[in-house]
């Protein structure tokens, strides 16, 4: 696919999470995605990820351990086949009750349509202060 039509599926997905459209979100990924997002190992959702179904349990357990105060992707910037979005949030720890803010980079890589890799990049000492109790 073009660039254009990949940051468009990018676009298309934060607009679906936003709303809370998580089969709408999770429809973009291939089945043999492979997320990856840094942090201590006491935080719940960090590691690598591999397949729909762990990207399921993943997105499940930040509902479960997360309420996002601001999730804003602020900047996309595409590259044939990998979209890379610099943004910021807010986030509040369910267990803890402490907040953190962070601004991070996505960088996403699709293939026919699909995105099969994602790279997460943030301050994983922030996430892991907000879950220390």
């Amino acid at each position: 696919m073009d660039k254009a039509s990949n940051q468009q599926i990018i676009e298309d997905m934060y607009k679906n999470y936003a709303a809370g459209n998580m089969s709408a979100v999770l429809s973009c990924f291939d089945k043999d995605i492979i997320w990856e997002r840094p942090g201590a190992p006491f935080i719940p959702f960090s590691g690598s990820f591999k397949g729909i179904e762990e990207v399921t349990k993943m997105f499940a357990i930040q509902a479960t351990t997360l309420s996002i105060k601001k999730f804003v992707p602020e900047k996309i910037c595409t590259n044939e086949d990998t979209v890379v979005v610099f943004g910021d949030d807010e986030v509040d720890v369910v267990a803890t009750g402490k907040t953190y803010s962070t601004d991070w980079v996505q960088s996403f890589t699709l293939k026919d349509g699909k995105i099969i890799c994602v790279r997460v990049y943030l301050d994983t000492k922030a996430i892991a202060d907000a879950f220390l109790t």
